[in-house]
């Protein structure tokens, strides 16, 4: 059964437990199908380039007193600069460990979302996806060496425009929030799929501000 979204008719919620034969979390129903279907070609996308596939939740802080001053303009850019700021992070780091002999590459994926809490601030949930033959975990938030949560804090922080403190990572990561996708392994796929589609739900998305509440990498 699908309906239409009350506060953007442009979109449509679904109150089912599965979407295209896959399981969504039934506890964040009702969700939005056009993100739903944005996240699965983002997937297939990600299985077709690679065999073996890195997937995981992180949730970005923004600090109380930043957000409280951050406009919307800051909010609409907020998320193409931590993108940006990623991505050139991945690439050097791939650049720099090629001097060293052949290693395999990766495209940076995403699905994210903009959620307004009780408190009236919008806050960030990501799903990041990476070829696992080049990164094969995140590592461990805080942690000296150098790893992929230590990336995505270095990007967050560039994208709030703050230097970075390495104590003070400003990233929140979920239980159990790594998934390893293999291209001949359905399952693997929709268990991934079932925790991003978290991501998914209609309730606490804002409508009617110019600003997007979700959105996925194009590439």
């Amino acid at each position: 059964m699908t309906t239409r979204h009350p506060t953007n008719p442009n979109l449509k919620l679904i109150h089912s437990t599965s979407f295209n034969g896959m399981d969504v979390q039934q506890a964040s129903l009702p969700m939005v199908s056009e993100y739903l279907q944005a996240l699965q070609v983002m997937l297939e996308r990600a299985t077709r380039d690679y065999p073996r596939v890195l997937a995981f939740r992180v949730d970005p802080v923004i600090p109380t007193a930043i957000n409280d001053r951050m406009t919307l303009e800051d909010h609409q850019r907020l998320i193409a600069r931590f993108i940006a700021s990623l991505k050139s992070i991945i690439k050097h780091d791939r650049a720099r460990k090629r001097l060293s002999g052949w290693v395999p590459d990766t495209k940076v994926r995403y699905a994210w979302c903009r959620e307004v809490g009780i408190n009236g601030k919008p806050h960030y949930h990501f799903f990041l996806i990476l070829n696992r033959d080049a990164y094969h975990l995140p590592g461990r938030v805080g942690s000296p060496n150098e790893n992929l949560f230590n990336r995505v804090s270095r990007a967050w922080y560039s994208a709030l425009g703050i230097e970075c403190s390495p104590r003070e990572p400003l990233i929140h990561v979920p239980q159990n929030p790594v998934y390893w996708i293999d291209r001949d392994d359905p399952a693997s796929f929709q268990e991934a799929f079932y925790r991003a589609s978290y991501l998914c739900k209609a309730e606490t998305k804002q409508y009617g501000l110019g600003l997007r509440a979700f959105g996925t990498s194009r590439n």
